[in-house]
């Protein structure tokens, strides 16, 4: 923390010293950005746009305070100055619920900077408030989305599907269709283990570096797979009448032993140590190590359909299910709190963050609460196709569904 904040220092100061140097050789003043500057703020982050003028250069500052300019701005505590930046530019590391300030000057050349736009207000914010389409996976339901670092070393979200719709995308937005894992309906995807895993109907299980080639594990079931989970040195997967399987490479898998013989569509793994599966009839089990499972009560008969663990100053399990059913727990998974989610949608996926949780369902349905354990929020999607899965990544969420559908907010 000490040295962050002393290369920040540093930074702050070889561009005061840089400011100061460009004082007016080499050109001269240009007027500020016709028509000021918009900012848009986002998750952690702040994209800034304005009119460029040909041959003109730009310097941005900002700062977590309303007295900035752009004459002063090195007077002023936690202020940034970026040099020749271009149109839209995108701040980050930004601190989501505090107001940061935004500035832009113009010079010609290496000449002084003119005067500042007018300063520009923003407050960053969670992504999950507003949604937008990406481009289409095609017409299969896409039930699960991943994120991980292929064989090239460049990262991916990865999303799979029915009938072995397979999808990859650099940003999110815009997909590609690869090669199927397997032409059987493929239910879960998670990179895991050094690699990316599939799952899904007749005991299914696939594994592969680069997305395109893939591999058969042996399942010992022919019952259908609905999740995967991995704790960085375990993997396990889930599936109906009880089926649980886990693997120490995504290759060899083991056949696990659970107290229940209903339909598992969930499991998570929590950094306190603890596993949780969910499942058909309110079903909760827990357990220290993947190998010895406990039934716990849940309160609820409804269909579990997903669980996920939002790591704040603590660790918050979430199971969310038909009916808007929303459980939490607190102490890993001892006991579970029926949440007021206002939603009768039946809720299919969670996607979780340090400052929100965030559950997908039927009908377009999203719904977002900054803990899990306080107030949900109902958001607009545009979409009324049934959202299976949603991932938090790069400060935005990316959702699929039904038909191919994916949505993003940012």
């Amino acid at each position: 923390m000490l040295f962050s904040s002393l290369r920040q220092t540093l930074a702050t100061l070889m561009v005061a010293v840089l400011v100061s140097a460009c004082g007016g050789s080499g050109g001269s003043s240009a007027p500020a950005p016709a028509g000021g500057i918009t900012v848009t703020p986002g998750d952690g982050t702040a994209t800034i746009s304005w009119t460029m003028a040909p041959g003109v250069k730009y310097w941005l500052f900002y700062a977590p305070n309303k007295t900035i300019t752009s004459a002063d701005w090195i007077n002023v505590p936690g202020s940034r100055a970026l040099l020749d930046v271009t149109s839209p530019y995108v701040v980050t590391g930004l601190a989501n619920g505090f107001p940061y300030y935004f500035t832009v000057n113009s010079r010609n050349g290496d000449g002084p900077g003119g005067p500042g736009s007018p300063t520009i207000a923003i407050v960053p914010r969670p992504a999950g408030e507003t949604w937008k389409a990406g481009t289409a996976m095609g017409s299969n339901t896409i039930r699960s989305i991943a994120y991980g670092t292929a064989a090239d070393l460049t990262g991916y979200y990865f999303a799979v599907g029915d009938a072995g719709s397979t999808y990859r995308s650099k940003d999110g937005i815009t997909w590609s269709g690869l090669p199927a894992a397997t032409s059987s309906d493929m239910r879960a995807a998670a990179y895991a283990l050094g690699k990316f895993i599939v799952v899904g109907a007749n005991g299914s299980i696939r594994y592969g570096t680069d997305m395109s080639n893939w591999s058969a594990a042996t399942s010992n079931t022919t019952e259908t797979l609905n999740a995967v989970a991995s704790s960085g040195a375990l993997a396990v997967a889930v599936g109906n009448n009880g089926t649980l399987r886990t693997s120490s490479d995504g290759i060899t898998w083991t056949n696990g032993t659970v107290p229940t013989t209903k339909n598992l569509y969930g499991v998570a793994y929590s950094g306190s140590g603890v596993w949780m599966a969910v499942g058909a009839g309110g079903t909760l089990m827990t357990s220290p190590d993947a190998v010895t499972w406990t039934s716990v009560s849940s309160g609820s008969t409804a269909d579990l359909n997903a669980v996920a663990v939002q790591a704040s100053t603590s660790y918050t399990f979430v199971a969310a299910g038909n009916s808007g059913t929303i459980l939490t727990s607190t102490d890993n998974g001892l006991t579970w709190v029926a949440q007021a989610s206002g939603s009768s949608a039946n809720l299919l996926g969670i996607s979780t963050a340090a400052n929100q949780v965030l559950v997908t369902g039927t009908a377009g349905t999203v719904l977002t609460s900054p803990s899990g354990t306080t107030t949900w929020t109902k958001r607009t999607t545009g979409t009324t196709a049934d959202l299976h899965a949603a991932i938090s990544a790069f400060a935005q969420y990316v959702a699929v569904g039904q038909n191919g559908t994916n949505i993003n907010s940012q």
